[in-house]
């Protein structure tokens, strides 16, 4: 895992798009996590050096050297670490990237989650990882709305697939 930059503008770019977006059908947050997700995929973008192609259709996020990249977001209030765990909701299975990044942004504890990041309280970001989605799914353990995770106490809400931080690959 390693910290990425990012930038005040990516911030307000990250709501700007959140706010023409609205609720998307089968988003796991009703709407209230887009900004997350594009802010996940600003940051990447830059660190990469990809080509945001976020589109209607959903299809991925970004573009690098002819690869379709997919950016999976989670917010967190703590450092990740290698036992926490990525998802993939199995609504988003329609998607075909060639390959799966995930982030995790983490804030300040105070005010509102949905505002944490609009008013200074994105800390840092952090890209954990990377799999190519035949072998994210092959690893990965399905879950049920309503399956709770005893190491955090989290409830899934909709069919997903997680997979521990520390089986994801990374860029040496």
């Amino acid at each position: 895992m390693k910290i990425i930059p990012h930038t005040d503008k990516m911030v307000k770019d990250s709501f700007r798009k959140a706010s023409q977006l609205g609720v998307i059908s089968n988003s796991i947050l009703h709407g209230r996590g887009n900004a997350a997700g594009y802010m996940g995929e600003e940051a990447v973008a830059a660190y990469l050096g990809a080509d945001i192609v976020s589109d209607g259709e959903y299809s991925h996020d970004l573009m690098k050297n002819g690869k379709r990249i997919e950016v999976k977001t989670k917010r967190r209030t703590v450092p990740p670490v290698g036992m926490y765990e990525v998802s993939v909701a199995a609504t988003s299975r329609h998607q075909k990237p060639d390959l799966y990044v995930f982030v995790s942004l983490q804030f300040k504890r105070s005010g509102k989650v949905n505002d944490r990041m609009r008013y200074g309280g994105l800390e840092l970001v952090w890209l954990l990882g990377y799999k190519k989605p035949e072998d994210y799914f092959r690893e990965s353990q399905a879950w049920k709305p309503g399956d709770i995770d005893s190491s955090n106490n989290f409830e899934a809400h909709v069919d997903m697939f997680n997979l521990p931080i520390h089986m994801l690959d990374m860029p040496r």
